[in-house]
């Protein structure tokens, strides 16, 4: 063998391995984004379907302010962070009248009282930041200084939707005060222990919109603020990103009629799904004012 076909021997093994790594690299490149959106999707879909399950079992009573619906649109730059509060029947296991039974019979005098558990629990939805790894939501620190500030300030990259849930059905106990302050009041105002439980649902959210339809109108509202009527649907549209830190530059995120979209990283899953409120919980809405299909 000569020099010049031992040369030109190496240049087809480098062209050929070059090919190879590169049809290689980019495999795998496509292969760890399909995982990130997937797993992006699975997480919008466990938040979602616990969503939409309070919203079929919303209690809710015009005449009575304590079991009112709240809402509010906050636009930011980096998404939409609204918020949602609304009685609900929420499912227990066990049952929450044997567990508090069994917690008083196994309960020592001296100990403090435990709360009161019940199925029927004022629950809200809201976006804060990230809580650290290996830290609780409620000793995270992310709800400290308030969440009604509008457009919260972009020094965390990293969001994430909470569900705080409470038996407290009255908003100005527990939900107004932790709204405004980040902090959840002990006890009520006759010294009983209140139950307050707060899930992360989603971590890495980019985007949580809701719209509110209004039958008579036939038209889509960012907010509630009707106190005597109820929508007769809610749409939710929430974006994960597929990758933690990831920066996302957005405009507010506009449904039904208007067709401008946040402009979301390619490896961010997004979903979006209408809750027809249930009769009990709507006035004034009827079949023929509902909402035909979604955007």
């Amino acid at each position: 063998m000569t020099l010049i076909e031992m040369l030109m021997a190496v240049s087809i093994l480098v062209i050929i391995g070059g090919s190879a790594y590169f049809a290689f690299k980019t495999a795998v490149d496509a292969y760890h984004q399909t995982e990130a959106r997937i797993l992006a999707a699975q997480r919008s879909r466990f938040a979602m379907d616990r969503i939409v399950t309070d919203l079929g079992n919303m209690q809710v009573s015009l005449q009575d302010p304590e079991l009112a619906l709240y809402t509010q649109d906050v636009p930011s730059q980096s998404g939409d962070q609204d918020m949602l509060s609304f009685v609900t029947l929420a499912k227990t296991d066990p049952d929450p009248f044997l567990e508090q039974l069994s917690s008083f019979q196994a309960q020592d005098a001296a100990q403090a009282p435990l709360p009161l558990l019940s199925d029927v629990q004022r629950v809200a939805y809201l976006v804060a930041p990230e809580p650290q790894p290996g830290e609780s939501a409620l000793n995270s620190g992310s709800f400290q200084g308030g969440l009604t500030d509008g457009i919260r300030d972009e020094q965390s990259g990293s969001y994430a939707l909470f569900r705080v849930a409470t038996t407290v059905l009255d908003p100005e106990v527990v939900i107004g005060p932790f709204l405004q302050t980040g902090t959840i009041p002990e006890t009520d105002e006759n010294g009983e222990p209140i139950y307050v439980d707060i899930a992360t649902l989603i971590t890495g959210l980019a985007n949580f919109n809701l719209q509110y339809f209004d039958a008579e109108a036939e038209m889509w509202n960012a907010s509630w603020d009707d106190p005597e009527s109820m929508p007769s649907a809610v749409q939710i549209l929430i974006t994960v990103q597929g990758e933690a830190q990831r920066a996302v530059s957005t405009d507010t995120t506009q449904f039904a009629t208007q067709s401008q979209q946040p402009v979301m990283p390619s490896n961010s899953m997004t979903q979006s799904t209408m809750v027809y409120l249930p009769a009990s919980a709507t006035a004034g809405g009827g079949a023929e004012g509902a909402p035909q299909g979604g955007p």
